[in-house]
């Protein structure tokens, strides 16, 4: 991390200490991230990239624990293979197709019972008659 690039970034430096550097960001498993708290520039970038490098390196302490064999034997994942040429689309009946969208608005729509809730009161007031008869407004949405 390069930090307080609101005063000089990377490519403002001096040739020579650039180089210096350059050499340190150029090895293997150095990731260069320049950052300003002062400005907040590169923060979330730098946030996102340590959070990324500490969950890859969990996922690799995990796969070389002995735990791990005991459970990949038990996992398969099916992979679906085509077994001709025919194309299988999705069937919605016409029924569904036709059927009237709810509309709140709509003065012949269904009642639904959440209309009856709010015609009675609203949550917290309305209660339904457990004892009584049901009335037929069980249409949930």
């Amino acid at each position: 991390m390069i930090n307080k690039i609101d005063v000089m970034r990377l490519e403002d430096l001096p040739a020579e200490t650039r180089a210096l550097v350059q050499e340190i960001i150029d090895k293997d498993d150095v990731q260069c991230v320049q950052v300003s708290c002062h400005s907040e520039e590169g923060v979330m970038d730098l946030k996102n990239k340590a959070c990324d490098a500490l969950l890859a390196h969990r996922v690799d302490a995990k796969l070389q624990g002995s735990k791990i064999n005991s459970v990949i034997n038990r996992i398969h994942v099916a992979q679906p293979k085509a077994r001709d040429d025919t194309v299988r689309a999705p069937f919605i009946p016409d029924v569904v197709k036709e059927r009237k969208k709810y509309d709140k608005n709509d003065p012949e729509r269904r009642q639904l019972l959440k209309d009856v809730e709010v015609e009675e009161g609203g949550a917290g007031v309305y209660n339904i008659n457990m004892r009584g008869t049901f009335p037929k407004l069980f249409f949930f949405t």
